[in-house]
C-alpha cells in the first residue's frame, strides 16, 4: 500500500514536471522564433536598403532608369552578394501605376506595384510585409531608387528566411534534448528527495502505527524527515504516551474492579444466607399472623354471638327462676312464654349469622339499571344533608344479566353504602353501567370470572372522592370480619358478601383505590342467555 501511493506520488511529480518542461520549452521555443524572425526582418530590410542604394548608384550613373543592361548587371551583382534575395524587381515610380521595368523571375513578378508600395516609394519610405503563401517563406521589401534626392524608381524582391528557420529548428532540437535531460534529471532528483525526506519518514510511522495496532506501544518514531512529518511524529508519539497511561490506569482499575467484584461476590452470599433466614422468619411469621387473624376472627365472632345471645339467656335464666318458686299457674305460663319468645329470638339471631355466610340464589334475567334506580331512590334523600352527589350513568338499552334479584341488590346497597361511609364530609358517588366488550379492568383484579364473560357481559362501576383504601388493605377488604369501621359498627361482613355474590355468578371483580383520592369498584356479569333457570348455591 505504501509503495503503491509513493508510486502514485512520484508519477504526479513526474507528470507535473514532464508539463512545466514542456510549456518552458515551448514558450522558449515561440519567443526565440519571434526573436529570430525579428532579427531576420531587421537584418533582412538594412541589406535590402544597401542592395537599392547600390542600383540607386548605377542608375545614376547611366542617367536612365530604362536601361535594362546596367540594371541587368546591377541586380546580378546585388543577386551574387546576398543569395538570400529572390525575384528582384524594379518599376517606373513616375508612372501612375508603378509599371515593372525589368525582373529576374518574369513569371510570377507582378506588372506594377501596389498603390501603398507606390505611396510609400514616392515618398521616399521602404515598405515590408512577411509572405508565407509559399514554402519559401521571405520578406517581401520595397525600396525607393533615388536620383538627385528624388525617387524615380522601386526596387521589389523577396528575401528568403529559410536560413533562419533552419537555424530555429536546430535550437528546438537542442531544446528538445536539453528539456528530456532536465525531466529526467528532475525526475530523479524528484525520487531521491521524496525517497529520503518523504518515504522513508510515513514507511517508519507507518510501521510504528501498525506494531501500535498490534498491542506494542513501547515504539517511538524518529524525528526526521519535513516539519509537517515531525510534527506529526511528535503527535504520535505524544498519542502512545497517553495511550500507555490510559492503558495502565484502565490495568490498575480493572484490578480494583475485580478485587470490588470478589468482596461484593463475598457479601451477596452472606446477603443470601441472610435473606434466606429472613425468609424463613417470614414465612413463620405470616403463617402465625394468619393464625391469629383466623383466631382474631372467631373470637370477634364469638363475641358478637356472646353478645347477641347474653341478654336472651340472661332473661331465659330469670324467668326459669320465678317460674320454679311456687305461684299461680297463669304466671308460670307467662314466664314459660317469655322463655319461648327469648329462644326464638336465639334462633333467629343464629340463622341470621348462618344466613351472612350460606348464599342461597335463584338464576333470572336481572335490569341492573332498575336495581340502581331503586336504591337511588331509596339513599338520595337522606344524601344532600351529607353533602354527597349521587350521579348515575347507566346505559340504555341494557343487557340482563344472570343472578339473583335479592342477592344483586344487597350486592349493590352493601357497595353504596361503603361509598357513602367513605365520605363523611362529603363527595361525589358515581354509578355508571355498560356493555363490557374489551374486559380491560383498572385496579386490582380480585375475582377472574367465568369463561362465559369471554363472548362479553355487563360492567358494573361504583366509584366514591372518600378518603380510599391503604394499599396493604386491598387484599383484606373481602375478607369476613375485616373492618377498618370497628368503633363506627362495622361488622366487616357487607364486601366479604359482595364478594361471595359476584363468585357465585361467574363475575369478574377489580378495585382500585388512593388514599384521600376515593375508591372504586369494577364489575363484570354475565349476560342472561335464556338458559333454563335454576338454584345457585354458595355456602363458606
Amino acid at each position: 500500500m505504501i509503495k503503491k501511493s509513493f508510486k502514485g506520488l512520484l508519477s504526479l511529480v513526474v507528470v507535473t514536471a514532464i508539463a512545466l518542461i514542456v510549456l518552458t520549452i515551448a514558450t522558449v521555443n515561440l519567443v526565440d522564433r519571434s526573436v529570430i524572425e525579428d532579427a531576420a526582418a531587421e537584418d533582412r530590410h538594412r541589406a535590402f536598403l544597401l542592395a537599392a542604394g547600390a542600383v540607386s548608384r548605377i542608375i545614376s550613373q547611366s542617367g536612365d532608369i530604362h536601361d535594362v543592361n546596367a540594371l541587368e548587371k546591377a541586380i546580378q551583382d546585388v543577386l551574387t552578394l546576398r543569395p538570400g534575395l529572390r525575384r528582384l524587381s524594379v518599376f517606373d515610380a513616375k508612372q501612375d501605376n508603378g509599371a515593372l521595368i525589368w525582373t529576374s523571375d518574369s513569371e510570377r513578378a507582378p506588372k506594377s506595384l501596389t498603390p501603398h508600395e507606390l505611396t510609400e516609394v514616392r515618398e521616399g519610405r521602404s515598405t515590408s510585409y512577411f509572405d508565407e503563401s509559399t514554402n519559401d517563406r521571405a520578406w517581401v521589401i520595397a525600396a525607393p531608387i533615388m536620383m538627385n534626392g528624388q525617387a524615380i524608381g522601386a526596387l521589389r524582391g523577396h528575401f528568403s528566411v529559410a536560413k533562419f528557420d533552419r537555424i530555429a529548428e536546430e535550437e528546438q532540437t537542442q531544446a528538445g534534448l536539453i528539456a528530456i535531460a532536465m525531466v529526467a534529471l528532475t525526475c530523479l532528483a524528484f525520487f531521491v528527495l521524496i525517497q529520503r525526506q518523504v518515504h522513508r519518514p510515513i514507511h517508519r510511522l507507518l510501521a510504528a502505527m501498525h506494531r501500535a495496532e498490534a498491542g506494542d506501544l513501547t515504539g517511538r518514531v524518529s524525528l526526521i524527515g519535513p516539519r509537517d512529518l515531525q510534527e506529526v511524529s511528535r503527535q504520535f508519539n505524544q498519542m502512545l504516551d497517553r495511550v500507555r497511561a490510559a492503558m495502565d490506569d484502565k490495568e490498575k482499575l480493572l484490578e480494583e474492579i475485580r478485587d470490588f467484584n470478589g468482596r461484593l461476590t463475598t457479601r451477596i452470599g452472606e446477603a443470601k444466607q441472610e435473606l434466606q433466614q429472613t425468609h424463613a422468619m417470614l414465612v413463620e411469621a405470616r403463617i402465625q399472623a394468619e393464625r391469629n387473624e383466623k383466631l382474631a376472627a372467631l373470637g370477634e365472632l364469638s363475641a358478637v354471638m356472646a353478645h347477641e345471645l347474653g341478654n336472651p339467656l340472661n332473661s331465659i335464666s330469670g324467668h326459669l327462676q320465678l317460674a320454679l318458686k311456687e305461684g299461680p299457674q297463669q304466671e308460670h305460663h307467662r314466664h314459660l312464654t317469655i322463655i319461648r319468645s327469648e329462644i326464638d329470638r336465639m334462633v333467629t339471631i343464629i340463622q341470621h349469622i348462618l344466613e351472612s355466610t350460606r348464599l342461597r340464589m335463584q338464576s333470572a334475567p336481572v335490569d341492573l339499571n332498575k336495581i340502581i334506580r331503586d336504591i337511588q331512590s331509596l339513599i338520595a334523600p337522606g344524601l344532600s344533608a351529607k353533602r354527597i352527589v349521587f350521579k348515575t350513568d347507566l346505559a340504555e338499552p341494557l343487557p340482563s344479566v344472570a343472578g339473583d334479584q335479592r342477592s344483586l341488590h344487597g350486592m349493590i346497597f352493601n357497595l353504596v353504602m361503603n361509598a357513602v361511609h367513605a365520605m363523611p364530609h362529603g363527595g361525589e358517588l358515581a354509578v355508571k353501567t355498560l356493555r363490557a366488550i374489551d374486559h380491560q379492568e383498572e385496579g386490582t383484579l380480585v375475582l377472574r370470572g367465568d369463561t362465559a364473560l369471554k363472548k362479553g357481559g355487563v360492567r358494573l362501576m361504583i366509584s366514591d372522592t372518600g378518603h380510599g383504601i391503604p394499599s396493604d388493605n386491598l387484599t383484606k377488604i373481602f375478607e369476613p370480619f375485616f373492618t377498618t369501621r370497628h368503633s363506627a359498627g362495622g361488622t366487616g361482613l357487607g364486601l366479604a358478601i359482595c364478594h361471595r355474590v359476584v363468585s357465585s355468578l361467574g363475575g369478574r371483580m377489580a378495585v382500585r383505590s388512593r388514599l384521600d383520592q376515593g375508591t372504586s369498584f369494577t364489575i363484570d356479569l354475565p349476560i342472561w342467555n335464556n338458559r333454563q333457570s335454576g338454584e345457585l348455591h354458595h355456602e363458606s
